[in-house]
């Protein structure tokens, strides 16, 4: 089963924002955009947290939240910038976690040459969150 955000930007590619499968929900790696599709922030810190945001909303069209994710792959255009991306994920999962596992790996491009981080996740399906 398939679902996504109608709050969140509608890209035309062909591909699931979540998909449901065997008791987890697996969300395609998701960009620093608003809701018009421009990108969303200005640095590295910044665009963490809207694709965190991002990554709420889709959850939360799933009926999940964000104490259900169990794992994330990070995507950074410079990985000078991991501080800011911790920084961003104590602020999202709480200063005393827990958090969920992480691959953090640098490419050399993302979507569009404006995008610092990108994030995908899996997460287990129908746990909703207790943290806002």
């Amino acid at each position: 089963m398939q679902f996504k955000s109608q709050q969140n930007w509608k890209s035309e590619r062909p591909y699931s924002s979540g998909v449901l499968g065997g008791g987890l929900a697996f969300l395609a790696g998701h960009v620093p955009v608003d809701a018009t599709g421009q990108t969303a922030g200005h640095n590295a810190r910044e665009q963490s947290a809207a694709v965190l945001a991002n990554l709420d909303r889709t959850l939360a069209a799933g009926g999940m939240g964000r104490d259900s994710i169990v794992s994330t792959v990070v995507y950074l255009m410079d990985m000078a910038d991991i501080d800011a991306l911790d920084d961003a994920f104590r602020e999202y999962f709480g200063s005393a976690g827990p958090y969920p596992s992480r691959t953090t790996v640098q490419i050399s491009s993302l979507g569009r040459s404006d995008f610092l981080v990108e994030v995908s996740a899996i997460a287990i399906a129908g746990v909703a969150s207790e943290r806002a």
